[in-house]
């Protein structure tokens, strides 16, 4: 229980009543809103929550904050009991507010976030298995997953709201868990998902075209993941890609302590691939004052030698004892859905994958490339209400790095499949290719094509196990879709 006037000190707000009510809990969803609550109406992106004040005052809420100033001079009228307050930005002052409330919990771990296009995911199941080598449990929050350290459930958010974050990490802290890893999303950074959070360590991957449908332009896309970077303490460090341009502007705002990785430049740490099997990757790993390293990496791409660079360097951040890191990478299992391999008794091999950008899928494409003995077949397709302009970028890529390509449905979500298909065939200059719009009869068609030695991607979904038709969520996944057709 908090006072309303604590968690209101020196935030950009009005409060239309007495401020020294007690509090007893905070939420934004009216569903969710129980006696004594302060009640913030965010907008999302179908609806906005000032729609449902009333709605949580039914359900018990003493307070409730609005960007509407009208809205609250309304409610404090109508409702003689209830206190509104009129708030500049409710997502900033959901965030601010849900962090005193829980006592400010990331200050009593050790919370990691990593940003950029691609990597995330992979990146923190490197890091977890890391710190997990050296015996300390690790919370994780991120596309595939949630762990609290015992429970794995389903993640609805790469990044939860800034609300459900800070529970998330209370519940790490009342568990006696020292860590968090996090994928830190471009939404989260510009939505205020993570303001006020005190991360020790931040770690960039890439940037590369994707969510413009929600960022309009590159550029605003790009501020958004500095601000993870600007707001880093002194303390703190900043583990960055040195072979992407972006981190410059990196090195720029932050004021965290630095430390690099690459593949091509002089960095902290660097990388050397020594060898490449159709199971992983020998890599020869040189760190600061120390003797090159050895490391049997289980997967594959010269992207993973960069996620597993990351996580090292992420490790030396976290003073994890230098033992540590070949267990952890070595012991690593595999991803769901992360360039996930399939081996069949039909002599060819599936691998699912999530990749869903022009870069992602060229990466994964070049990858499967370097240890394909015949032919190297993909199916893939684009979701619908996101980034039409990335649609002709993936199907020449497609196609020029496959040697075939079936063409389908994504997460249509509200646009027409067949119209999706048309915008990426736009970039298509080659005839190596078919379309077939229903996703299961495509991953049918290929598998029935592939022969001996031959490789079939399936991209796009990788661990999702639904499809997003107008509104709905269908059940269904490459990989059972996959299995089964392999076994018939």
């Amino acid at each position: 229980m908090k006072q309303l006037s604590q968690l209101c000190r020196g935030l950009d707000c009005r409060i239309l009543g007495d401020s020294r009510i007690n509090i007893k809990g905070i939420s934004s969803h009216s569903l969710k809103t129980k006696a004594g609550d302060l009640f913030v109406a965010i907008d999302g992106y179908r609806t906005s929550g000032k729609v449902y004040i009333e709605k949580a005052i039914g359900k018990g809420a003493k307070a409730v904050a609005t960007s509407d100033e009208s809205l609250a001079k309304k409610i404090a009228d109508k409702f003689k009991n209830i206190i509104a307050i009129w708030v500049e930005n409710p997502r900033h002052f959901l965030a601010i507010t849900a962090n005193r409330f829980f006592d400010f919990p990331a200050k009593k771990l050790k919370l990691i976030g990593i940003t950029g296009t691609d990597g995330k995911t992979t990146t923190s199941y490197m890091i977890k298995s890391i710190i997990g080598a050296s015996g300390e449990k690790t919370g994780l929050s991120g596309t595939i997953k949630y762990f609290d350290g015992s429970s794995w459930y389903s993640a609805p958010n790469t990044t939860p709201e800034s609300l459900d974050f800070i529970k998330f990490l209370a519940k790490l802290v009342k568990k006696n868990i020292h860590y968090c890893v996090s994928e830190i999303s471009s939404h989260a950074l510009a939505l205020d998902r993570v303001t006020g959070l005190d991360f020790k360590v931040a770690v960039f991957t890439n940037l590369a075209q994707d969510h413009l449908d929600f960022h309009k332009t590159m550029k605003a896309y790009g501020e958004a993941k500095l601000k993870l970077f600007k707001n880093l303490s002194s303390s703190a460090s900043a583990v960055i890609n040195s072979d992407d341009k972006f981190t410059k502007k990196i090195i720029n705002v932050t004021k965290a302590k630095t430390i690099s990785y690459s593949l091509s430049n002089n960095a902290n740490i660097t990388a050397k691939i020594e060898s490449v099997k159709a199971d992983g990757m020998e890599v020869i790993v040189t760190l600061p004052s120390s003797k090159p390293i050895l490391f049997k990496l289980p997967m594959l791409g010269r992207h993973n030698v960069y996620n597993m660079l990351a996580a090292i360097g992420t490790a030396i951040a976290l003073r994890i004892p230098q033992r540590f890191l070949k267990i952890g990478i070595e012991n690593l299992k595999p991803i769901s859905g992360r360039l996930e391999r399939m081996k069949t008794k039909k002599g060819f091999d599936i691998f699912i994958d999530y990749a869903h950008t022009k870069n992602a899928l060229k990466v994964s494409l070049e990858t499967l490339r370097g240890i394909c003995k015949r032919r190297l077949l993909v199916v893939f397709g684009c979701g619908g209400d996101r980034d039409q302009s990335k649609r002709p970028k993936m199907g020449r890529i497609a196609t020029e790095l496959g040697d075939y390509a079936i063409v389908t449905s994504d997460n249509s979500r509200n646009e027409d499949p067949k119209l999706i298909i048309n915008e990426i065939e736009k970039g298509i200059n080659k005839k190596n290719y078919e379309v077939i719009i229903k996703r299961e009869k495509a991953i049918k068609r290929a598998l029935y094509l592939a022969k001996p030695n031959d490789i079939v991607l399936i991209a796009g979904k990788g661990h999702e196990d639904y499809q997003i038709v107008g509104n709905k969520k269908v059940y269904f996944s490459d990989k059972n879709v996959a299995l089964r057709a392999v076994k018939s």
